[in-house]
């Protein structure tokens, strides 16, 4: 096969997509797919997901570069993420939590609910009770850093991927597996990538094409169920004994991260629109 020049640069593009991708994956409330929507990448990636079996050259051009991409992009700031989360705990858990909930709005928008079926709106305790279900989880299973736990990461990152507004890092954080998995690809544990890259292959194949027929068919109920589970799950990253004299920083930064994440979502709302328009 010969490789353009054209073909080079289309590579190198979506590498540099994937790494912005990874990078914005480990802010818990920012998620994956809806920053590959403000880049203008999701719906071919779900379409090279789906066609993978059928246009398997194709597909693997473009999902390669991104994933590649996307690994190298949570390596190079996890670093510097993990030292802010341990140096600065509380404060980057209400920021996290600001930004959990900055993406609501963008949820609620994408599921097109209106006051006709707010009965769809019972979904939501679907999500509750998945929450609540993780909470009973034996404490060694949550922290748990080989095996299946990290498949069971892997996949949960391909699914964050593929479900816009669902983040990676915010149920790795109810997982108890936020650090491990971050600080893991940071060191670049090959045996510790294999895992993770397994669960991701793993999920993607089978979750991407039923995912993406759901939001399109039943886009209200999923993303109640989705809405349910992030709402609930701000209790479990919600740090405990703070100082009084802390809180006004950490509302004010609880807002930022809400303000931050909003401003974004709107960008990738915007280009939802646009793509919409289109088709």
């Amino acid at each position: 096969m010969i490789i353009s020049k054209k073909m080079i640069w289309n590579m190198l593009r979506n590498f540099i997509y994937g790494t912005v991708i990874g990078a914005s994956m480990l802010i818990p409330g920012v998620s994956g797919g809806t920053t590959a929507i403000i880049l203008g990448i999701y719906d071919r990636l779900i379409t090279a997901v789906s066609d993978i079996f059928h246009k398997p050259k194709k597909s693997i051009t473009l999902l390669l570069p991104v994933a590649c991409g996307g690994a190298v992009g949570a390596a190079l700031f996890s670093g510097a993420v993990l030292i802010l989360i341990e140096s600065f705990y509380s404060q980057s858990m209400f920021f996290f939590i600001g930004a959990i909930l900055g993406c609501i709005p963008f949820l609620v928008k994408k599921s097109g609910i209106t006051l006709s079926t707010l009965y769809h709106a019972v979904f939501a305790l679907i999500g509750t009770i998945l929450v609540i279900t993780l909470r009973f989880l034996p404490e060694s299973a949550k922290t748990e850093s080989g095996g299946m736990m990290l498949i069971v990461c892997g996949f949960i990152i391909a699914v964050a991927m593929v479900l816009p507004g669902i983040s990676t890092s915010h149920i790795l954080l109810v997982l108890g597996m936020y650090e491990t998995v971050w600080g893991g690809l940071h060191n670049m544990d090959i045996c510790f990538l294999a895992l993770l890259g397994l669960g991701g292959v793993a999920g993607t194949l089978l979750t991407a094409k039923a995912a993406d027929k759901a939001m399109q068919k039943f886009p209200c109920q999923t993303y109640m169920m989705i809405i349910g589970f992030v709402m609930t799950s701000v209790y479990d990253i919600y740090p405990q004994n703070i100082e009084v004299s802390q809180l006004p920083l950490n509302i004010l930064l609880c807002a930022a991260g809400f303000l931050i994440v909003l401003f974004v979502s709107s960008f990738a709302a915007k280009r939802d629109l646009e793509n919409s328009l289109l088709v």
